[in-house]
């Protein structure tokens, strides 16, 4: 059976374009996401139109979508956004990359037994507060090898 993943993409807002396009695109890269849409600098984008970055492992699945409004906030405590890994290294490279562009720690890689024995996980705040998640749920045995028979 095939499952349906019924959310599209999450959209957030940030101050800075150039800022949020190195994080974002460095950061996401070990996670298998790349920069798939470019609004473009602001010479290309026209009057009264917003800067925009799409991120996701092709153009067909854009699954995070940024947009520069330089009133932006992140929401308050209790919100984040958690994205799956195929590997604990990957998730250990999402947290360094984040803390080399200007991230801050929100929690180390390692176990979170309290989520499960195989809940690998690193926390970041972006540059402008988002509170991001790299998870990995595979156990170390299993990484990297494929799901089908």
């Amino acid at each position: 059976m095939t499952h349906f993943n019924p959310l599209g993409h999450i959209s957030i807002g940030v101050r800075d374009y150039a800022v949020s396009r190195a994080f974002y695109t460095a950061v996401l890269a070990p996670l298998g996401l790349k920069l798939v849409y470019d609004s473009g600098p602001i010479s290309g984008v026209p009057i009264g139109k917003v800067r925009t970055l799409g991120y996701g492992p092709d153009e067909e699945h854009e699954l995070l979508n940024i947009f520069e409004y330089q009133d932006s906030a992140p929401p308050g405590r209790g919100f984040h956004l958690a994205f799956n890994t195929p590997t604990r290294q990957a998730v250990i490279e999402f947290h360094a990359k984040a803390i080399e562009l200007g991230g801050t720690d929100n929690g180390t890689p390692g176990v979170r037994e309290h989520y499960g024995k195989n809940y690998f996980a690193a926390f970041v705040v972006d540059p402008d507060g988002w509170r991001l998640e790299a998870v990995c749920k595979v156990p170390p045995e299993k990484e990297g090898k494929s799901e089908t028979p």
